[in-house]
C-alpha cells in the first residue's frame, strides 16, 4: 500500500471518527444525561474504560490477531444496535433501550478508535501524522456543523455509518501491527530482553493525557443546555487549521509539540478566566470557543505523543495505546463532572460558581507552568528506543571459550550474580524473557527483575546491546590468546 493511499485512508478514518462526535453527544449521551447522570457515567466506565483492560492483557499473548479480528466483526455490529436501541429510545422513551444504546455504541467505538490509532501508528514521518491529524479534524469539524441540518432519523443513521466507514479505513493498516504482534509471541515474549523501548504506565505524558481529556470533558459539558454541548464545531476548524500553520512554518521540523503545548496551555488559561468574568458580564460562549480551539490542540499533541510512542515501538503500540485511552477517558470523564458542577452552581451561586471555576483555574496554571514546564513532549514522541530483533552471539571459534565461558568472564568483571551470568548467557543466544522463564522454571516477573539487574550492571539497554557486549569480550579474548 503506498504511502500517500496510507495517508488518504488514515485520513478519512480520522475525519469519521470526529464527525461522528457531537452525534454522539447529542444524540446519545445529552438524553441519557437528562434521565439519570450517574447512570451515564457509570455506563461510560464499564462500556469505554474497563474493557481498555482486556486489550492490554490480550497485547500480553500470542493470540492477540485471533481477539483482534472477532473484535473487529463485532464492532460495527455494536455500533448498529446502538444506533438503533436509540431511534427506539426516541420513538418508545424506553430508558433500557437508551442506557444498551449507549453501552453497545461506546463498546463498538473503544475497538474502531484503538485500531485508528494503530494504523496512525504505521505512518513513518510524525510531521504527516500531525498534518494528517489537523486535515481530519478540519473535516470532521465540518461534519460536525453539517450532519446537524440533517433529520433527526438521518442523524441516527450517520451515528451508526461513520463509525464504520473509519472501522473499514483503518482495519488494513492496524491489521499489520496486530499481525507482527501475534507472530512475536506477544509482548510477554519480548518485553523484558528490551526494557527501554516500553514506557512506563506513569509516565508523565499518559499523565498529560489526563488533563488535557480533563479540558476537553470540561469544555463538553460547561455551559451545556438539556445535556447538549454548546455548538464549537467551527472552532474546532479554526484550531484545526491554526495548529496546521503552526507545525508548517515550524523551524525545527520535529520540535514543535513543546510549542504547540504552551500555546494550548495559555488558550485554557484564557478561557477559563473567560468562563469566570462571563459569570458576571455578558460574554456568551466565548469560554467554550476558547476552550475549544485549546481543545484541538491538545487533542494533536496527545494523538502526537501516543503516535510518537507506538510508531517506534511498534510491538508495543497496542499496549500504548490502551494505556493512554485509560487516561484519556477518565480525564473526559473527570471533565464532564467537573463541568456539569459548575453548571449546577451557576444559578444559585454567582460567588460560589465563580469561586469554583477560579479554583480550576489556578489548579490549571499551577500544573501546566510548575509541572509540565518541566517535561518534554518531543523527548516523549522522540526518546523511545526502537525493538530490534536481537541477533545472536555466534559461537567463538578461534578460542575454546563457549558464550557461557564468555558471560562468566564478563559477570566476574561487572559483579553479576551466579543466576544472573547464566541469564546472560541465555540472552546472549538469543532467547527471549518467556523461552528463559520456562528454560529454567522462574516466573516471568522473576526473570524481568533479573534482567533488569543484568542490564544495569553491564551498562546496557537492550538484549542487542548485550549481545554485542558478548561479541566484544569474544573479540578481547581472541586478542589475549594470540599475544
Amino acid at each position: 500500500m503506498s504511502a500517500k493511499r496510507d495517508w488518504l485512508m488514515v485520513f478519512v478514518a480520522g475525519a469519521c471518527e470526529i464527525a461522528c462526535n457531537r452525534l454522539l453527544n447529542s444524540e446519545i449521551i445529552a438524553p441519557l444525561s437528562m434521565e439519570s447522570p450517574a447512570l451515564r457515567d457509570i455506563v461510560y466506565i464499564a462500556a469505554g474504560i474497563l474493557p481498555l483492560l482486556l486489550i492490554l492483557a490480550a497485547a500480553q499473548r500470542s493470540d492477540i490477531r485471533q481477539l483482534g479480528a472477532r473484535a473487529t466483526q463485532i464492532a460495527p455490529l455494536l455500533i448498529v444496535s446502538g444506533a438503533l436501541l436509540t431511534g427506539v429510545w426516541s420513538i418508545a422513551a424506553s430508558r433500557p433501550a437508551l442506557v444498551a444504546g449507549f453501552a453497545c455504541w461506546e463498546l463498538g467505538h473503544l475497538w474502531i478508535r484503538a485500531l485508528f490509532l494503530l494504523a496512525l501508528c504505521q505512518m513513518k514521518s510524525i510531521r504527516l501524522v500531525a498534518l494528517c491529524l489537523c486535515a481530519s479534524c478540519l473535516v470532521g469539524s465540518l461534519g460536525q456543523w453539517a450532519f446537524f441540518l440533517l433529520p433527526h432519523a438521518l442523524r441516527l443513521i450517520m451515528c451508526a455509518l461513520l463509525p464504520c466507514i473509519a472501522l473499514a479505513a483503518s482495519y488494513p493498516l492496524a491489521r499489520q501491527n496486530l499481525l507482527a504482534l501475534s507472530q512475536a509471541g506477544g509482548l510477554k515474549a519480548i518485553e523484558c530482553a528490551s526494557p527501554s523501548s516500553f514506557v512506563n504506565p506513569w509516565n508523565p505524558a499518559f499523565c498529560c493525557l489526563l488533563v488535557f481529556n480533563l479540558v476537553f470533558g470540561f469544555t463538553l459539558a460547561l455551559n451545556c443546555i438539556s445535556g447538549v454541548p454548546v455548538d464549537t464545531s467551527l472552532m474546532g476548524m479554526l484550531g484545526a487549521v491554526l495548529v496546521g500553520i503552526f507545525i508548517l512554518v515550524s523551524r525545527n521540523r520535529n520540535d514543535f509539540a513543546d510549542p504547540l503545548a504552551i500555546l494550548a496551555a495559555l488558550l485554557v488559561v484564557t478561557g477559563l478566566l473567560c468562563a469566570v468574568i462571563s459569570l458576571f458580564l455578558p460574554l456568551g460562549a466565548t469560554s467554550n470557543f476558547l476552550l475549544r480551539i485549546s481543545d484541538s490542540c491538545l487533542t494533536i499533541i496527545s494523538r502526537l505523543v501516543i503516535v510518537g510512542i507506538g510508531s517506534r515501538n511498534q510491538l508495543g503500540a497496542l499496549r500504548v495505546i490502551a494505556i493512554a485511552c485509560i487516561f484519556s477517558s477518565s480525564g473526559t470523564l473527570a471533565g464532564t463532572m467537573l463541568g456539569h458542577q459548575a453548571n449546577a452552581l451557576m444559578e444559585p451561586n454567582l460567588e460560589l460558581a465563580a469561586a469554583f471555576l477560579a479554583s480550576l483555574l489556578i489548579s490549571f496554571v499551577a500544573l501546566a507552568f510548575l509541572w509540565l514546564s518541566k517535561f518534554s513532549f518531543g523527548a516523549v514522541i522522540f526518546g523511545v528506543e526502537p525493538v530490534v530483533a536481537a541477533v545472536p552471539a555466534a559461537e567463538p571459534e578461534e578460542i575454546s571459550m563457549s558464550i557461557e565461558d564468555l558471560c562468566q568472564h564478563l559477570g566476574e568483571r561487572c559483579g553479576l550474580t551466579k543466576r544472573e551470568t547464566e541469564l546472560c548467557a541465555l540472552l546472549a543466544r538469543g532467547r527471549n524473557g518467556r523461552a528463559i522463564s520456562e528454560q529454567l522454571t522462574l516466573s516471568y516477573n522473576t526473570v524481568k527483575t533479573h534482567v533488569k539487574h543484568i542490564y544495569m550492571k553491564l551498562d546496557v539497554h537492550t538484549q542487542q546491546e548485550l549481545i554485542d557486549l558478548v561479541e566484544l569480550e569474544r573479540e578481547a579474548a581472541v586478542s589475549r590468546a594470540s599475544s
